[in-house]
């Protein structure tokens, strides 16, 4: 049996599982074009940012260069709850977080400490894909508040952060702890997972690589080299930055005063903080594509790229953060290359963070439990007119989190309704309106017809069916609430 790591990484699994004979019968000459063809299955490297803004992604030179132009981005994906580890919770499991019940980064909503404790950790893509023969490495933030020496089932490579709240202070390195100098934290995980890489690629078993960076979260640590970059950059001045007129917003934000112009030039300072601790995921990903290469297994191997959840610079008057049910905190794209899919290449079809542990096990042809509410979007990725019955997805928040306020969110095909626990609901039409200035539920805006009640009483019933929804046994499935039929055509506004 092999040991058990886990790594942040980009994408490449693959469709068979390695036998015993290949497994102990490998040699040094046999090189990675050797590997391919006897085992069939392709590399699966994801990396994972932090926090990230969305429309930073196109300032990665590597990753528009090795990825994005080489494969599909996703451009309509939803985070299905925009905190750090509720989200992580589902790239790892597939689930919604109503199923993991990981609602916050510390106890008793949510963190490590709840993740382990309710045996989750016990079956992850990392066992899957272990299971099916990967060698399975993870290296960087893990969840938060990790502090354990132990390491999870289905890590071979562990090489996490491990320390109190965000982890930047230690590294559990093969279950022993090590002190961890929080400014180069980011750079040390690219150098474990790049010796990892160096030291598998092209054996006969192939390699699962989970790497999961601190950047774009603050306080931002960069290389000295990059210090000079993005100066007189600010945060994109779109219509919903320092939102003119929220009056038709929830009272949480159309309470909110106008950002002043110091608070303007604190967000342009930590945008461009943010962008410059990008760096260090971007040479990653040109290192790593520069690896695979040289083995000649660019080809053969899948890369995934995404973050935990978005986050907010000032739009609608909000100053900087996340939890909110607006597009920058929720609609960070997907983006996936890898053999088969298209070059270069945009997809709107309704994905979300639940669905990518199912695609990478689909890719590493591993099983894909019955509790999985997600689903592989690689056929999608690979034939862009793959049959996509998804009409919503479900993104949620619980309260008892700052500010303290729960809402529901219904994401369909171009609108999104949202509900609030004091009754305050917004729906925006995102074709019309896509920077979300006009909530059509709001009280004093009527720019576009609000939904009529009939169709809000369809969208209430869809919410109530998703919160309810399970892969356990008895309980219908999230597959087919995500999957009901829209309103009929001319039905809705």
């Amino acid at each position: 049996m092999l040991r058990e790591v886990k790594v942040f990484a980009l994408v490449g699994l693959s469709v068979a599982v390695a036998s015993s004979v290949l497994l102990f019968s490998w040699s040094p000459s046999a090189g990675p074009r050797k590997r391919q063809a006897a085992t069939g299955r392709p590399n699966i490297i994801f990396v994972l940012s932090d926090d990230q803004f969305p429309g930073t992604e196109n300032r990665m030179p590597a990753l528009k260069k090795d990825i994005t132009s080489q494969g599909v981005k996703f451009t309509n994906t939803t985070s299905t709850f925009p905190l750090c580890c509720p989200g992580r919770a589902t790239i790892l499991r597939g689930q919604y977080a109503h199923n993991t019940h990981i609602y916050g980064n510390d106890l008793p909503l949510g963190g490590w400490a709840k993740f382990r404790d309710q045996g989750l950790q016990d079956s992850t893509i990392a066992t899957w894909l272990h299971d099916a023969g990967y060698q399975t490495g993870l290296f960087g933030k893990y969840m938060n508040n990790y502090q354990d020496r132990s390491i999870p089932p289905g890590w071979e490579r562990w090489y996490a952060w491990n320390g109190p709240k965000e982890g930047w202070t230690a590294i559990n390195d093969q279950g022993v702890q090590k002190p961890m100098d929080p400014r180069e934290a980011d750079s040390d995980t690219s150098n474990a997972a790049l010796e990892f890489l160096r030291s598998h690629l092209g054996r006969p078993v192939p390699v699962f690589a989970f790497v999961s960076f601190g950047a774009e979260h603050g306080p931002y640590y960069h290389n000295q080299a990059d210090t000079d970059k993005f100066k007189g950059v600010r945060v994109p001045r779109s219509p919903s930055f320092n939102e003119g007129d929220v009056s038709d917003k929830p009272s949480y934000v159309s309470k909110r005063p106008k950002l002043s112009s110091s608070d303007i030039a604190d967000l342009d300072q930590k945008y461009r903080g943010g962008l410059r601790s990008l760096m260090r995921v971007d040479r990653f990903v040109g290192r790593t594509s520069d690896l695979l290469r040289s083995k000649g297994e660019m080809r053969d191997t899948y890369f995934v790229f995404y973050t935990d959840n978005g986050n907010h610079f000032g739009q609608h008057r909000l100053a900087h953060g996340k939890l909110q049910p607006y597009r920058e905190d929720t609609s960070f794209p997907l983006i996936v290359r890898g053999p088969g899919i298209p070059h270069d290449s945009k997809n709107g079809e309704l994905v979300g963070n639940h669905d990518i542990a199912p695609t990478l096990a689909r890719m590493g042809g591993a099983n894909i439990p019955a509790f999985v509410d997600g689903r592989s979007v690689l056929p999608l990725a690979q034939n862009p007119s793959t049959t996509w019955p998804r009409t919503a997805i479900l993104s949620e928040r619980e309260t008892n989190l700052d500010p303290p306020n729960r809402w529901d969110m219904l994401r369909m095909e171009g609108s999104n309704y949202t509900r609030y626990e004091d009754g305050e609901k917004e729906y925006y039409d995102l074709r019309l309106d896509p920077y979300q200035l006009h909530n059509a539920l709001g009280p004093s805006d009527n720019a576009y017809p609000p939904p009529n009640s009939a169709t809000r009483a369809y969208y209430e019933k869809r919410l109530d069916d998703l919160y309810a929804c399970s892969g356990h046994e008895g309980r219908a499935s999230c597959r087919e609430a995500e999957d009901a039929p829209p309103l009929p055509s001319g039905t809705v506004p």
